[in-house]
């Protein structure tokens, strides 16, 4: 009986510690030391200084997207005045704030680097990177222009009717 009764204490320790011990893992995401900004450029799709102008968050993180207002480009599309950026679920963005961003094409869509330089531009020294390219400005359309001309012959006929009455 005293046999019985250790082996059921050992038993039950052996079992209290197997199912008692934790096996879940863990994983946390930490960044090295970000790269020099030259060496960013080099693997970045688009590299840009721009003004966050909206900010539209979704459930699904990678569907919320930032807009920027872009005043100067190092690497991208640089005819461009805005661009539209794609949540990597890290990024901390604030409207009416101005970034430097280090960017990656992800399919059609751009999402900032993971780890990296982006970051507030007071907190970027870009430096290195020379100087940048300011955006071209949208030319008006022959629509707008075309609006434009009749509307401004409107306000004369009545200025000119209203000066003759």
């Amino acid at each position: 009986m005293k046999k019985g009764f250790i082996a059921l204490i050992a038993l039950s320790l052996t079992v209290g510690l197997w199912l008692g011990a934790d096996q879940s893992t863990v994983s946390a995401l930490s960044c090295a030391e970000p790269r020099k900004v030259t060496e960013e450029l080099k693997t970045s799709d688009a590299v840009f200084r721009g003004t966050l102008a909206s900010s539209h968050p979704k459930a699904d993180i990678s569907k919320s997207k930032y807009v920027f207002q872009i005043s100067e480009w190092w690497k991208g599309e640089s005819d461009s005045p805005t661009v539209t950026l794609y949540s990597n679920g890290w990024e901390s963005f604030e409207t009416g704030k101005e970034y430097i961003v280090f960017a990656e094409k992800s399919g059609e869509s751009l999402k900032p680097h993971l780890c990296g330089n982006t970051g507030p531009s007071s907190s970027v020294d870009v430096t290195s990177l020379g100087e940048g390219i300011q955006p071209e400005k949208p030319a008006r359309s022959a629509e707008s222009r075309k609006f434009g001309g009749i509307l401004t012959g409107l306000i004369e006929l009545v200025r000119y009717l209203l000066g003759k009455y």
